[in-house]
């Protein structure tokens, strides 16, 4: 990189430090949305005040803030370039690298030609989408999965997505189909899908198709009273604790406050001793079950009773781990893949900009 002015110098910075906060919020189990678009609103700045000076030049050297600016303004200074660039040195980086670099066009709506396959799928729109064929998207994981997703989006029938349910040399592909399966209540996709059991998307989904829960995760999901009522029982119990506490939070939204773990007698391992200084306080969050006032019969997400509208207004408050949740759910009303909103963690900087 060139020596850069003292007030580029504070933009890039400034830059990088965003992109580092912009992760914080999104993988935080519920961040609040405007918390987002207000950040996204001065990432855009920066980057844009840095793109008036500077050329931009993605290297594999770079930690990965400093290479999404570096890709982020390259793509708006020559996007040809900076393309053929990336295509070079994408297979060097590092999964963190290669992340940040895929934020940087996802997030710059660019577009262009590429060869790395990975690329490709981060430029797929649902125009290219349409106009490749399954053949062609079938050369790699990330491009099918992404073709995948469009098709989803578009409503397609089951026959695109159920010959991928086993095939567990394309993840990423079997992935994305299971999901379409099961919102288009397809039983095999349920049959195929519990090995994915631990994954709260999965676990919902299957919770949705009225599978038997498996874990808390799934007890969760179910989203009735007795379900709140077995994981305060989990949440007694120290080998579970921390996985109902959590549970907990997706079905009511509240975060349960902790008490002092008491020591073992006699213990002498201090890294064992600290690991768990505090556990859930279940009592807490009995005492805050006591005071709702929830119905029977009906099923419940993040403290709400379930409707179209109740998901509507969630996803218009909250992204993070919480964001594709109610994406979910919203898709399963619609039995397609519903894509997240304007202003959800994958939209343009420039549109996020206008949104603040």
């Amino acid at each position: 990189m060139s020596v850069m002015l003292p007030q580029v110098d504070t933009h890039y910075r400034e830059a990088t430090a965003l992109f580092q906060r912009r992760g914080r919020l999104l993988n935080a189990p519920a961040s609040p949305l405007d918390a987002l678009r207000q950040l996204d609103w001065r990432l855009a700045a920066n980057l844009d005040a840095v793109a008036i000076h500077q050329e931009g030049h993605p290297e594999a050297s770079l930690r990965p803030p400093a290479l999404f600016v570096e890709t982020w303004v390259g793509l708006q200074r020559d996007s040809v370039h900076c393309l053929e660039n990336l295509d070079e040195i994408f297979p060097k980086l590092k999964p963190e690298q290669q992340g940040a670099v895929i934020q940087a066009m996802t997030l710059s709506s660019c577009s262009g030609e590429v060869r790395h396959p990975e690329l490709r799928a981060a430029l797929m729109s649902e125009q290219t989408a349409m106009a490749m064929s399954e053949k062609e998207a079938a050369e790699h994981d990330a491009l099918l999965a992404s073709w995948l997703f469009f098709q989803d989006a578009a409503g397609a029938d089951l026959s695109y997505f159920q010959p991928w349910y086993q095939r567990h040399d394309f993840p990423r592909s079997r992935h994305h189909s299971l999901q379409a399966g099961l919102v288009r209540r397809d039983a095999l996709a349920v049959q195929s899908a519990h090995d994915y059991q631990d994954d709260a998307h999965f676990a919902l989904l299957l919770a949705l198709s009225g599978q038997p829960p498996e874990n808390l995760l799934g007890t969760a999901f179910d989203g009735s009273v007795s379900a709140a009522g077995q994981l305060l029982d989990a949440m007694e119990q120290v080998a579970c604790c921390e996985d109902a506490a959590q549970a907990w939070f997706w079905l009511t939204g509240e975060t349960v406050p902790r008490k002092p773990r008491l020591q073992a007698v006699g213990a002498s391992d201090e890294s064992s001793r600290e690991s768990k200084e505090t556990l859930p306080d279940a009592s807490a969050a009995a005492i805050s079950w006591q005071a709702k006032q929830w119905q029977s019969g009906a099923r419940y997400f993040f403290g709400e009773p379930v409707t179209a509208s109740s998901l509507e207004l969630l996803g218009q408050q909250w992204t993070g781990q919480i964001a594709p949740l109610i994406a979910a759910q919203q898709s399963w009303l619609a039995e397609r893949r519903v894509l997240p909103v304007a202003g959800w963690q994958f939209h343009s900087l420039r549109e996020g900009g206008g949104d603040a």
